[in-house]
């Protein structure tokens, strides 16, 4: 026999951690089935919005576990015991989620006076989306970044080229904001590695105005401190350069053991160092970007 719910006595049940409302389960319009034994069955169908603890840290690779906890408010567990049907939540009409995937599911009763019962979901985001249109594109930008140390001094179109990737990873840094949910207990990775190219383009933008000025004193200024001469060595050494070396010119009564080699050293201007400083930034900032996107991005998908 089949009778409207609200015809016959049931447990005020509702969903404890609703995030819309508090109403109970069912509607006046669904029936219950009564058999001939007194058993009754109900089957509420409602749709659910539940509040869930957020951990944004492994952003985009993130796994988040939520918990639907459904009691029965007039009533404690010696009136109502409320038992679960099995281990796990049912999914057979479960319909797949382009967002998100089920990992798990659990069902347990609390082990207090109070009757209730919570049903655990974890589930695991799909990265894909977030790998195609924020990762990669950060990526390819941050590198790109580091070429503005390949363009030449004098082509007037470096601190143009630099503080255009500043700015389109700016944007980036906004689109990664405004995916990621209010919440100061946890900064995501992703947000951590566009902060850290952020800065690194800033430092970019600054060192090639710094390199700009030091070019143009090559007119007028041609002492050269030991410093900028050391970091030209350093330079020339990565570069597999050797110095100059020419044979002295010796009279002709010298004998072989008096002979010697004269080391004669290119002259050296500001523009040679700024091109030697551009050599050791160039990899500074190249292996900053790809060990520190490596470190992160590994990190946050094999938490």
């Amino acid at each position: 026999m089949f009778l409207p719910q609200d015809d016959i006595w049931k447990p005020d049940i509702s969903l404890k951690n609703s995030f819309a409302s508090f109403t109970g389960l069912g509607s006046s319009y669904l029936n219950v089935k009564v058999r001939n034994t007194g058993e009754v069955y109900w089957y509420p169908y409602q749709v659910l919005e539940s509040t869930c603890e957020v951990e944004i840290r492994n952003f985009p690779f993130d796994v988040q576990t939520c918990n639907l906890k459904f009691t029965a408010w007039s009533y404690t567990k010696t009136d109502v015991d409320i038992n679960r049907g099995g281990e796990n939540i049912i999914l057979s009409d479960y319909v797949p989620n382009s967002m998100w995937d089920i990992q798990s599911t659990a069902a347990r009763e609390v082990n207090t006076d109070e009757s209730a019962i919570v049903f655990e979901i974890k589930l695991k985001r799909k990265p894909g989306f977030y790998i195609i249109n924020v990762i990669v594109p950060v990526v390819l930008l941050s590198i790109l970044n580091t070429f503005s140390f390949v363009l030449p001094i004098t082509s007037g179109e470096r601190a143009s080229y630099s503080v255009t990737l500043f700015l389109s990873l700016a944007v980036f840094l906004t689109i990664v904001a405004a995916s990621l949910p209010k919440n100061s207990d946890s900064v995501s990775l992703l947000s951590v590695y566009l902060i850290l190219m952020t800065v690194a383009s800033t430092l970019i933008v600054v060192l090639c105005l710094v390199e700009a000025r030091f070019a143009a004193r090559s007119t007028t200024e041609h002492h050269i401190d030991k410093g900028f001469l050391f970091v030209h060595k350093i330079a020339k050494v990565l570069r597999c350069k050797t110095c100059k070396r020419i044979q002295s010119v010796l009279p002709h009564d010298n004998t072989e053991e008096n002979k010697s080699e004269a080391i004669v050293f290119e002259e050296v201007n500001w523009i040679d160092i700024v091109a030697s400083m551009d050599v050791l930034l160039f990899i500074f900032f190249m292996t900053l970007t790809i060990l520190g996107a490596f470190v992160i991005f590994a990190k946050a998908a094999g938490h």
